[in-house]
């Protein structure tokens, strides 16, 4: 019998030892099973082309939202024949995990397992990012610039050996009593905004960033759309002041915050870096756009 074809990428590091047998155990019956391991921070997005170019069915990113988002990046390379048969899924094993809340899907190896079997696959809308160099980053969570970017940096500078949540957490603290709004200029479909004073600046597909703040509350993975959420010159008191808002995934009520949506925006953030996924992405200007039902992605939220 001829089984479908699943790839597994799992991050060398995050996953625990005795989840290769696990999935082995639980998938091997019905499918041909391949497990890759990453071996350096890059290695997810080239195992994840070798997969969709060698014809697997179904694609699973596990680990946390940096491999998730270098998966998606490898299928993307992929030609579109390839990438029309392959479904990404997500088994999280990070720290944020929140590109999978938007997919409502969990750690759970069962659950995993029905949405396979039951094929419970919807598609999903991704965010193309252009840098000035014409260099493209795909992600399908949210974009940002400003005090969500400047914790990412802080975390890239911090030891290897400290734990991801401590220094996650450190990094968020640290940033929130130095950090300073900077002038940043968008372009939303072609329409100039005027020029604001912001800490922070997140162009969203998805709805959640940081840990399970929900910065996005309209966003939708399949609306054909990009949310951006303002914050402007607001300051640490102010962000305390907003966390069990964001924490609930609502809007934030405030004349300091201000939510626009658009299918292509470019930003203009003098030097700042950019942070995609949380991962560093270069620095501003960027062009982001919307790709429509780019990716087939196994979802619990159909």
């Amino acid at each position: 019998m001829n089984h479908p074809r699943l790839a597994f990428i799992l991050h060398g590091q995050r996953c625990p030892r005795s989840l290769p047998n696990r999935l082995l155990e639980t998938f091997s019956r019905e499918f041909r099973v391949d497990i890759h391991i990453t071996t350096s921070g890059s290695s997810a997005e080239e195992l994840a082309l070798a997969a969709v170019t060698q014809g697997c069915d179904f694609l699973v990113a596990v680990g946390g939202d940096g491999t998730i988002h270098e998966v998606i990046n490898g299928v993307m390379r992929a030609p579109e024949a390839l990438r029309e048969r392959v479904a990404v899924g997500a088994l999280p094993y990070g720290t944020g995990n929140d590109f999978v809340r938007s997919l409502g899907v969990s750690d759970s190896v069962s659950q995993l397992y029905r949405l396979v079997t039951d094929r419970q696959v919807r598609r999903i809308d991704l965010g193309k990012l252009t840098r000035a160099d014409g260099t493209v980053m795909w992600f399908g969570n949210i974009a940002s610039v400003g005090i969500s970017s400047a914790i990412v940096e802080r975390v890239k500078r911090l030891p290897r050996w400290l734990p991801a949540a401590v220094a996650f957490y450190f990094s968020i603290i640290a940033t929130l009593l130095s950090y300073r709004a900077r002038k940043m200029r968008l372009t939303l479909d072609g329409v100039a905004q005027p020029e604001e004073s912001c800490v922070s600046l997140c162009v969203a597909n998805g709805r959640y960033f940081g840990s399970g703040l929900g910065i996005a509350p309209m966003a939708r993975l399949d609306d054909g759309l990009l949310e951006v959420v303002m914050i402007r010159n607001a300051n640490s008191w102010d962000f305390i002041r907003f966390l069990p808002t964001l924490r609930k995934a609502q809007p934030v009520l405030h004349p300091k915050v201000r939510y626009l949506s658009g299918k292509v925006v470019e930003l203009e953030a003098g030097a700042s870096a950019v942070e995609v996924d949380g991962e560093l992405a270069g620095q501003a200007p960027v062009r982001i756009e919307v790709a429509a039902s780019a990716l087939r992605c196994l979802s619990a939220l159909v």
